[in-house]
């Protein structure tokens, strides 16, 4: 675990640091494709960017939503004690379907305003989304958030305790994730140029990625993440988008037999 590292004689939160890569890694991988699709980079980094800030709006509120009683209650300590409240609601804590669904509605409203067809820029953007989820990952491990169950050696890994988490010998499910998201990357940026259409390179995520994050869940340690009868917030919200995908998929494959395709 690195909780931070020096640049120009500061301490600077690995975390922070590799999600900003992450975000800057997903837009040049976006942007170099954009030409092969005949996009223009610059209606791609403008999605992007105005996505990114949804991505960052989406995951803090979804986090906070089932903190809305505390948070309330403890409204006060926002100009009495600045810094405790920073540190209970404004510093980390993100939830990753949030993040996904404000990020679609910043590039959809992005689209709007710029009289662009969102579905036309999934082949680039889409890859883009376990790129950066990757490499955030990798700095929640560093951080020691979202960490897994205690799992004895070989599966488990000894880590220290830190204010994000208990430490100890652990499940590195952070590490785990990474690597598949780096592998469905992979396989988007295959699939992308072989689709029928640009919309199913997003349903091909939603399909993969979300039973994915279903099973991975069970390797997670942190209670904070919520949960709702015996299955935490995450995977419900994995069921949902699984089943939306999946209705896509059924809605398509019926209009195609109405219509002999």
């Amino acid at each position: 675990m690195l909780p931070f590292v020096e640049l120009f004689g500061r301490a600077v939160p690995t975390y922070g640091l590799l999600g900003l890569a992450g975000v800057a890694l997903g837009l040049l991988a976006a942007l170099a494709r954009c030409r092969a699709f005949g996009l223009s980079r610059d209606d791609c980094a403008y999605l992007y960017v105005l996505g990114a800030v949804g991505a960052l709006l989406g995951a803090k509120l979804l986090y906070l939503l089932p903190l809305l009683p505390r948070l309330a209650a403890e409204l006060p300590l926002l100009w009495t004690e600045p810094e405790v409240f920073s540190a209970r609601y404004l510093s980390g804590g993100m939830v990753f379907y949030g993040g996904l669904a404000g990020a679609v509605a910043g590039a959809w409203g992005a689209a709007r305003y710029f009289r662009l067809r969102l579905a036309d820029f999934f082949p680039v953007l889409t890859p883009a989304i376990p790129l950066a989820h990757a490499v955030g990952r990798v700095g929640c491990f560093c951080a020691g958030c979202c960490y897994g169950v205690e799992l004895d050696p070989p599966w488990g890994v000894s880590v220290p305790a830190s204010p994000a988490g208990p430490g100890g010998v652990r499940f590195p499910v952070q590490l785990w994730e990474a690597g598949a998201e780096l592998a469905l990357c992979a396989f988007l940026l295959w699939y992308a140029p072989r689709a029928a259409r640009p919309g199913h390179v997003l349903r091909a995520y939603l399909l993969a990625y979300a039973p994915l994050r279903f099973v991975l869940e069970f390797f997670r340690g942190d209670l904070v993440r919520g949960f709702l009868g015996p299955l935490s917030t995450s995977q419900w919200f994995s069921l949902a988008a699984l089943s939306a995908a999946l209705l896509w998929l059924a809605a398509e494959r019926a209009g195609e037999r109405r219509t002999g395709r």
